[in-house]
């Protein structure tokens, strides 16, 4: 018997022995080329994470990401957060040493029972092991390896060093990785403001993220929160009467988690956030993590961006993208309806009849000739969401669409695309840009055309012309030029008005009336070079033409170049480019602000006289719809050649725009589409928004501008009354330069300027 007993023991024993060698040759075989740990792959952790982008006020208007990851610290982390994913994953994480072998004997007799692998054996240690030093593929060799890696791994970091990297790694669904995004997503809360039945619930998703997400499969979800619950319960991390609380409430989701609280009405500005960080960090980016703070103010963008849609919709109704049917039209309806052959060409517009709606798709069905075609009009620009489609675009009306394609499935259309238009919004103090919408159907890593779109601004680019004028001390304000056709090497330019023509004028009025002749007339007198040198010192940046075209604003710079240098003229002369971006906050980097970087650009003198020659294109000339603002505006009117490019730009003393109207391949926008009618309302919409509420301030001259009261007609200084007390020549007051004003003085006049008009063509 006892012999027996002998034979059964030492068989056991060897057997034993021989599972230890076995093991030992196991972990000798597959270790012996392991490398040793990269510690700065875990000391250094740096995994992607997002950007976000903020307005000044802090709403986040954009976020940057490869990875959805907001990396916080063990410090950050409750320990009820904490405590519901050992319960989860790991209780003894704290006990062992990187392998719980309890819980492997554990794992493996529930499995045994099963018939199936129902329960894992890995640490939380072994999991970040896995995600950061080895393939996820399951071999035995792959699990022996992550058994020596994570006792390694237990002597490099400290415990709280481990349950931060596997917090902040794990993959919870939806696209959020780490605890942090999982509870802006789930709860729209930081980690450290989570609740403990929404500890539980974070806790029970990463083991199968996409089968237990509660947007997808809420009952199952549920019943993995009460399961981690009650782990929690057993193993002392809860009490039983806050785990019963948790479990008698519903899922604690956000009402709102499937929403983004991303606010995108300024997708302009995330664009210019994406751009400079590239510039700043390269092939970080992805991993920075950082908050930008822009300079966005949200309210005034979204009037903006109002004013731009309303501006360009009163466009298309001159332009009658959409004309109904009369009387008078019918005839044209049917002449279109009866052709036999239509050019049906992509990107040829053609007049077409609407023939029927589709409410419910937003379509409408037009005819030219034998060919029906389908327009697709989305919900905005072309088709406002509170009227009907038979509304706007009534059956038998006149549309004009471009055809896209024509084939066996039939022929498909647009509508016609009406122009583009764009305004930007700075303060005049801080060059901080307020608002900046960069085109109607603007989306992120679009075209902004604030910053790229280079155009002729035509006359908007005279105030530069007559502000070298008055730098270089051989123009004032008052002197005379006369407006009168010229000849320069077969080039004879013309007035807006066409062979109209004023005779002898004051350089003031030429500004305020956008005459070409005087303008071409000064630079002439002065050079393009000086013209070049001072448009620079504003803000120009695009190479400038080399000839005399140059004063009716033939090179093409961009709307930021042309608002910065008006930035200049109303900050009186100090340049200051404009921002976007007040913060870079990057966690455990160095914060980044822009520098300050106001510099001397115009004389002081020379801007403040160029700025009182503007407000009299405001309150007298082409800018004259200006004034509706209610308080001192400087401003310019441009229009381009062949009425392709609509400006206008001006300035109080708190803030500067620009607006612009234009397509992008350049064409004529309308006949009488000028500056003042296109652009302007749009700066004005724009400006009324951000003048709201604001103290109305004067312009100030500097102590280096003179004031003298000037004959109106020969720009001398004004004559003493007449001794008789008889009329004399109208006066006005004028600024000059310091060292410029005229010193003689004008000969008495014995009829008023009026009246001599009136004699002249009695």
């Amino acid at each position: 018997m006892w012999t027996i007993v002998w034979i059964v023991a030492a068989s056991g024993l060897a057997l034993a022995m021989l599972a230890v060698a076995a093991v030992a040759y196991l972990f000798w075989h597959y270790g012996r080329d392991l490398a040793s740990l990269d510690q700065t792959a875990f000391r250094n952790y740096r995994p992607a994470q997002v950007t976000r982008v903020l307005a000044r006020d802090g709403t986040v208007i954009g976020e940057l990401f490869e990875q959805r990851r907001t990396v916080v610290s063990h410090d950050q982390i409750p320990a009820h957060v904490e405590n519901a994913f050992l319960a989860a994953e790991d209780a003894r994480f704290y006990e062992h040493a990187g392998m719980d072998v309890l819980g492997m004997v554990r794992a493996l007799v529930a499995n045994v029972q099963k018939g199936r692998v129902t329960q894992g054996a890995s640490t939380i240690t072994q999991q970040v092991v896995k995600n950061f030093a080895l393939s996820p593929e399951r071999t035995l060799e792959r699990k022996v390896q992550e058994i020596i890696l994570a006792r390694r791994l237990e002597g490099l970091l400290t415990k709280r060093e481990i349950l931060e990297l596997y917090l902040n790694d794990i993959y919870f669904g939806h696209g959020r990785y780490g605890v942090e995004e999982a509870a802006r997503f789930f709860f729209h809360r930081s980690i450290g403001e989570v609740d403990l039945g929404q500890a539980a619930l974070l806790a029970a998703l990463p083991k199968a993220p996409s089968k237990t997400s509660p947007l997808r499969d809420p009952q199952r979800a549920k019943a993995r929160q009460i399961y981690v619950l009650r782990q929690m319960v057993r193993h002392g991390f809860a009490s039983e009467a806050e785990a019963q609380a948790a479990i008698a409430a519903p899922l604690p989701l956000a009402s709102d988690a499937r929403e983004s609280r991303t606010v995108a009405d300024a997708d302009e500005f995330v664009d210019v956030v994406a751009e400079t960080l590239r510039e700043r960090y390269g092939d970080r980016v992805a991993t920075l993590g950082a908050t930008v703070t822009t300079t966005v103010d949200l309210d005034l963008q979204r009037a903006a961006r109002r004013a731009v849609r309303t501006g360009l919709t009163e466009v298309d109704a001159r332009r009658r993208v959409v004309r109904s049917l009369t009387p008078a039209a019918a005839g044209r309806r049917d002449r279109l309806l009866s052709r036999d052959r239509v050019k049906w060409t992509p990107g040829r517009l053609v007049d077409a009849v609407v023939l029927e709606q589709d409410e419910s798709a937003d379509t409408i069905v037009v005819g030219v000739g034998p060919v029906r075609a389908r327009v697709h009009v989305p919900v905005g620009r072309y088709h406002d969401a509170d009227r009907p489609l038979a509304e706007q675009f009534p059956t038998g009306s006149i549309t004009r669409v471009e055809p896209l394609e024509d084939d066996d499935h039939g022929s498909r259309a647009q509508l016609e695309r009406g122009p583009e238009g764009l305004v930007v919004l700075l303060e005049a103090e801080s060059g901080e840009v307020a608002a900046m919408i960069g085109g109607d159907t603007y989306r992120r890593a679009q075209f902004n055309r604030v910053l790229a779109a280079k155009r002729q601004p035509g006359s908007a680019f005279k105030p530069l012309v007559y502000g070298a004028a008055l730098a270089s001390r051989q123009f004032t304000a008052a002197s005379i030029v006369a407006d009168s056709p010229e000849i320069y090497e077969k080039w004879r330019p013309t007035n807006f008005e066409r062979h109209e023509y004023r005779g002898k004028m004051r350089v003031r009025e030429a500004l305020t009336h956008s005459v070409n002749t005087v303008a071409i007339k000064l630079l002439d007198a002065i050079g393009p070079q000086a013209v070049h040198e001072f448009a620079y010192a504003a803000g120009i940046q695009s190479e400038l033409v080399d000839d005399l075209s140059l004063a009716l604003g033939t090179s093409e710079v961009t709307p930021i170049e042309l608002a910065e240098a008006y930035l200049t003229v109303a900050r009186g002369g100090s340049r200051r480019s404009p921002t976007f971006i007040r913060k870079i906050e990057v966690p455990g980097g160095t914060d980044w602000t822009p520098p300050d970087q106001a510099h001397p650009g115009i004389d002081p003198d020379v801007a403040f006289v160029l700025t009182s020659m503007m407000t009299s294109v405001v309150g007298e000339g082409t800018g004259r719809r200006a004034k509706a603002l209610g308080r001192p505006v400087a401003g310019k009117t441009g229009t381009s050649a062949d009425h392709r490019d609509a400006w206008f730009g001006g300035f109080t003393r708190d803030h500067v725009a620009l607006a612009w109207v234009g397509f992008d391949r350049p064409r004529r926008i309308g006949r009488r589409e000028t500056g003042a009618r296109a652009a302007l309302p749009i700066w004005l919409a724009t400006m009324r928004a951000a003048s709201d509420g604001q103290p109305i301030r004067g312009f100030v001259p500097p102590p280096t501008v003179d004031v003298r009261t000037i004959d109106a007609v020969s720009g001398l200084l004004a004559g003493a009354p007449r001794p008789s007390g008889g009329p004399t020549g109208a006066t006005v007051e004028e600024f000059f330069i310091a060292g410029t004003a005229p010193v003689e003085t004008a000969a008495p006049t014995s009829t008023p300027h009026g009246d001599l008009v009136l004699d002249l063509y009695e």
